[in-house]
C-alpha cells in the first residue's frame, strides 16, 4: 500500500513540474546560471563584472536606499561597496526562484547572505541578510538586469531580530 501511495505522490509531482514547466513556472536554466555568475563576480569583488549584468539603461537600489541609474553608477555604487563595507565579503544565494512572465522578460528572487562585513571599528558584523528581485529582460540572446531591488526586511513589531 506504501509503495502504491508513493507512486501516486510521485506521479503527481512529475504532472504538477510538467504543467508548471508548461506554464512557464519553473526557474529557466540560464536565470540561475546568470544568479551564480553574479554570485561568482561578487566573491571576486569585480565591480566591473557586476555591473555588466546590467542593461545599459538598468537601475539599482541597494538594500541601504542608494540609487544607481545606468551601467557606469551602478559600476561606481559596486566599487564604493566592493572597496569598502563589502571588502572581501562572501555572497550566498541561499534561495532562488525565477520565472518568465512574458516573452524575454523575467523576474528572479534571490535570498542572500552576505557574511564578513566589517563595521567601521573593524568588528565583525553580523551576516546581512536580504532578498533580491530582479528585473531580466532578453536581448541577443542574453538575460540582462534591467532592475535590482534588494531589500532588508524588519522582523514584525514586538520580534526580536
Amino acid at each position: 500500500m506504501k509503495k502504491i501511495l508513493l507512486g501516486g505522490m510521485l506521479l503527481a509531482v512529475a504532472a504538477a513540474t510538467a504543467s508548471w514547466a508548461a506554464e512557464g513556472m519553473m526557474t529557466p536554466a540560464p536565470l540561475h546560471a546568470r544568479a551564480v555568475e553574479f554570485r561568482e563576480a561578487w566573491n571576486r569583488h569585480d565591480a566591473k563584472a557586476l555591473a555588466a549584468f546590467w542593461t545599459a539603461d538598468g537601475d539599482l537600489i541597494n538594500p541601504f536606499g542608494r540609487i544607481a541609474k545606468g551601467r557606469a553608477a551602478i559600476e561606481k555604487l559596486f566599487q564604493d561597496e566592493q572597496t569598502g563595507i563589502m571588502n572581501g565579503t562572501t555572497f550566498t544565494i541561499v534561495g532562488d526562484s525565477d520565472r518568465e512572465i512574458a516573452p524575454g522578460v523575467a523576474v528572479a528572487d534571490w535570498d542572500v547572505e552576505i557574511t564578513g562585513m566589517k563595521g567601521p571599528d573593524g568588528a565583525a558584523m553580523p551576516p546581512l541578510k536580504n532578498h533580491v528581485t530582479v528585473v531580466w529582460v532578453k536581448r541577443d540572446g542574453n538575460w540582462w538586469a534591467a532592475a535590482a531591488r534588494p531589500v532588508m526586511y524588519p522582523p514584525p513589531p514586538g520580534k526580536p531580530m
